[in-house]
């Protein structure tokens, strides 16, 4: 497997570094399962479809990647005379975030949120590139308890988060890679809502 540490053995504004990454991140892209990518396309659209809430959460460049798809599918989901999808990422209301986090625990800043508003049915959508993010692990783990449709997006070998959610993409590289693996997270995203 190629290693993203090797490409620091170079000068970061030479061509062969940034080759070496784009190639990196390309390599990665074509391990990727694409049933796994379309059958979240499908979970996706049958979320949205039946009026049900899609919830996104991540940590860092996730979460970031996580609102972005929030964007891409609030913005793109709408068509003249028919309702756009409903989707909430967990990450963006910096106020619960903080306050959950403060008054009860940072691994319960997602959880907290989902146990508040989530109903049966609704889909949450994981990221967490190592996999083992407690924050990440408590709320699918509640979701999946309170009859959510669970997805885990992962990087590495899916750590804990492939294992317990009911679907996975996982983004197979090394343990050095999470900016990589956070890009490929946003070209699987920008797959389902094309």
């Amino acid at each position: 497997m190629y290693q993203l540490k090797s490409l620091f053995e170079g000068a970061p504004d030479s061509p062969g570094y940034a080759q070496g990454f784009l190639s990196l991140v390309a390599r990665m892209l074509e391990r990727v399962d694409a049933a796994a990518v379309a059958n979240l396309a499908g979970l996706v659209e049958e979320a949205g479809s039946a009026g049900r809430t899609i919830y996104t959460l991540g940590n860092g460049g996730s979460a970031a990647v996580a609102s972005h798809f929030v964007n891409d599918m609030g913005v793109n989901s709408w068509v003249a005379g028919k309702r756009g999808f409903r989707v909430c990422s967990l990450a963006d209301n910096v106020a619960s975030v903080t306050a959950v986090a403060n008054d009860v625990s940072f691994e319960e800043i997602f959880r907290r949120q989902l146990a508040c508003g989530m109903t049966s049915g609704d889909l949450v959508i994981a990221l967490s590139v190592s996999g083992n993010s407690p924050n990440v692990i408590r709320a699918v783990e509640y979701a999946n308890e309170a009859g959510g449709v669970t997805v885990g997006l992962c990087g590495f070998d899916g750590g804990r988060l492939a294992r317990i959610a009911q679907h996975a993409v996982v983004i197979p590289s090394s343990k050095d890679e999470y900016g990589p693996v956070e890009d490929a997270f946003s070209v699987v995203f920008h797959a389902v809502s094309s």
